[in-house]
């Protein structure tokens, strides 16, 4: 992934107003961020945990999409991220939210997805971070969970940003 700057992400960000996208808290320290091996750069706000980003590139221009966490039904033990598809204990999982773009997010609609709760999906898949939780056998490799992974993304931007 190419690099972005807070300018870029708070331009790119496609479900949220230009207000709400100024008073959102970025990542800070992008400069020692490892971009090499990341597919999009995720984030929650430590001031406000429910809520976080991600941003990626499709194509040549950047796309950040604003996400709001709700919390997890007691009683659920496990669960599965559905971009990078590991397994993790109910506490390390999210159900993250985003408003569609556009007037369709004006009317209230919205796409969810259960994902990693701290949304490192590209260092799951490459193996560069272990989940607390044994994974299931699986016979893929690093680039092909990779793809993975990339594919499940697109899906999850397109049903916010296109509204596919």
């Amino acid at each position: 992934m190419h690099e972005l700057t807070t300018d870029q992400i708070r331009a790119a960000l496609v479900n949220c107003t230009k207000g709400e996208a100024k008073r959102m808290n970025l990542p800070t320290g992008l400069a020692g961020v490892a971009w090499q091996d990341l597919d999009f750069l995720g984030w929650r706000d430590p001031a406000s945990p429910l809520l976080g980003g991600i941003a990626t590139w499709r194509g040549d221009e950047p796309v950040a999409v604003a996400l709001k966490a709700t919390l997890r039904p007691a009683g659920a033990k496990q669960s599965m991220c559905s971009l990078c598809l590991t397994v993790h204990s109910s506490g390390d999982i999210a159900f993250m939210g985003a408003k569609r773009a556009g007037g369709r997010g004006r009317e209230g609609n919205t796409v969810a997805a259960s994902m990693c709760a701290d949304l490192a999906c590209s260092l799951y898949a490459r193996k560069l971070k272990q989940p607390r939780r044994v994974q299931p056998q699986e016979t893929l490799g690093v680039e092909e969970r990779v793809w993975r992974l990339q594919g499940h993304l697109e899906k999850f931007l397109q049903r916010v940003v296109d509204g596919r």
